[in-house]
């Protein structure tokens, strides 16, 4: 054997060794947080916000700046109780500063670049150590370890890969026990041979964008094909998933869903629990707050505020303070119910920003609230997407699934009239494609300017 093969080789066990070893690590961690206080979690989030702030005022170009510029003494922040001293950061930060946001003086050899965004159409580029999504499926696994998700289980992923450039339906990793299928070839035409792939696998469980086993499941109620294997459970994440897709899914699969959430900035991550469906955010990986629309800190239950989180596992391109565009609610205070955990809990995730409407009186209307959705609706259609320019107007564009008879046209107006006294007039328009986005996600609401960025 060649002393350059011998080396590929080495190379290649120390790289699988190094990744193993923070996986554990971040299955480990995680998993110690279920048994913390309140009162120690508080003080785990002020010693890691403290060393943080400190550690990037000192040593990272663009918050150095940033807080010289806004006045804040670093030295007297304390933790938890000052953030709203920081000044918050968002997506447009990464596009203007992101060179300065890393940490300089480290290697290339140990960065990893990727972007983030694809589902708004602006695309940021991150950077962070080499291993973190190693660490990070570490943290991903304990939240599914407690529907009983195990390492190895035969998993089935739709979730928009696109396989050797759009041209594979599917692609098998032996080595995960995972089946991946393309969410770019879910159509009518293929949904046979998809049912047959899913079939021979028997995966124990599906790991989906909600968007797309939406289309997988709506594809299967049209032509009465079902799995003849049933999945344990349905492991959602990276989209928010409604409540009429939870009940479609369980009608369709008759299996357990989970969601959990989490975002390519890898600041916050957070999922239901073993007996509710709230989503607990795990300490280690970073501190949550919700943001009204001025920047002011939500703190009743219920009320929906801008997701912002500080994370603690990228030291390569730390963001404090950043404004996700996602929003959610608070769950009622003090430990879940269900399990005693004491993470911060949000009662629910309502997606995107742009995931909702905007009635004439200018308020925010969220697709969970829209009622039509259900499966009437989904008899007739392939799929669907909210185009809105101005408040109190937007169109429903639709790929229809059968003939869009007068008729059936009718019904679809009627399903959703109720939102005309609500300050929303809607008008339907058939379409022959809606694209998905560069991650194979489907957005649900657009506007005319995300359409012209692509």
């Amino acid at each position: 054997m060649s002393v350059g093969r011998v080396l590929r080789r080495l190379t290649y066990y120390l790289g699988a060794y190094h990744k193993a070893r923070l996986f554990r690590r971040g299955l480990a961690e995680s998993r110690a947080t279920d048994r913390w206080t309140e009162v120690e979690i508080r003080a785990y989030h002020d010693r890691r916000l403290v060393a943080l702030v400190r550690d990037a005022a000192t040593n990272i170009p663009f918050y150095r700046e940033l807080y010289e510029r806004a006045g804040v003494a670093v030295a007297r922040f304390r933790g938890v109780a000052d953030l709203p001293r920081l000044p918050t950061i968002t997506k447009a930060d990464l596009l203007r500063h992101g060179p300065q946001m890393i940490r300089p003086g480290v290697s290339e050899l140990r960065i990893v670049r990727h972007t983030t965004g694809g589902s708004t159409g602006t695309i940021a580029t991150l950077a962070s150590q080499r291993g973190i999504a190693s660490y990070e499926n570490g943290c991903i696994y304990a939240l599914w370890s407690r529907i009983g998700v195990r390492r190895g289980d035969r998993i089935v992923t739709l979730r928009g890969a696109l396989l050797d450039g759009g041209r594979r339906l599917y692609q098998r990793d032996l080595l995960e026990n995972r089946l991946t299928i393309s969410t770019y070839h879910l159509k009518d035409e293929t949904v046979d041979e998809i049912v047959q792939l899913i079939d021979e696998f028997g995966p124990r469980w599906l790991h989906v964008y909600p968007s797309a086993l939406t289309l997988l499941a709506n594809i299967l109620q049209r032509t009465g094909r079902r799995l003849t294997v049933t999945p344990q459970g349905i492991l959602c994440g990276s989209e928010a998933v409604y409540p009429w897709q939870l009940e479609m899914f369980r009608a369709v699969f008759g299996c357990r869903v989970y969601s959990h959430y989490g975002h390519g900035e890898l600041a916050l991550l957070g999922g239901w629990c073993e007996g509710a469906e709230t989503y607990h955010f795990l300490p280690n990986h970073g501190y949550l707050e919700l943001l009204d629309d001025d920047g002011r800190p939500v703190i009743e239950p219920g009320q929906t505020g801008e997701i912002t989180g500080t994370g603690y596992i990228n030291w390569v391109m730390p963001l404090i303070r950043y404004r996700t565009g996602d929003y959610g609610a608070w769950d009622a205070p003090g430990p879940c119910p269900a399990c005693g955990r004491a993470h911060q809990r949000l009662a629910r995730i309502d997606g995107r920003g742009q995931e909702y409407l905007t009635l004439a009186d200018g308020t925010k209307f969220p697709l969970t609230n829209i009622n039509a959705l259900h499966g009437m609706f989904f008899a007739h259609i392939y799929r669907f997407q909210f185009l809105q320019d101005v408040p109190g107007r937007a169109t429903l564009r639709v790929v229809p699934a059968v003939e869009l008879t007068p008729q059936r046209l009718a019904e679809i107006r009627a399903a959703f009239s109720y939102l005309g006294p609500l300050g929303l007039e809607l008008d339907i328009q058939p379409v022959a494609e809606i694209p998905l986005t560069r991650s194979g996600k489907q957005r649900l609401v657009v506007t005319s300017e995300d359409l012209a960025r692509g």
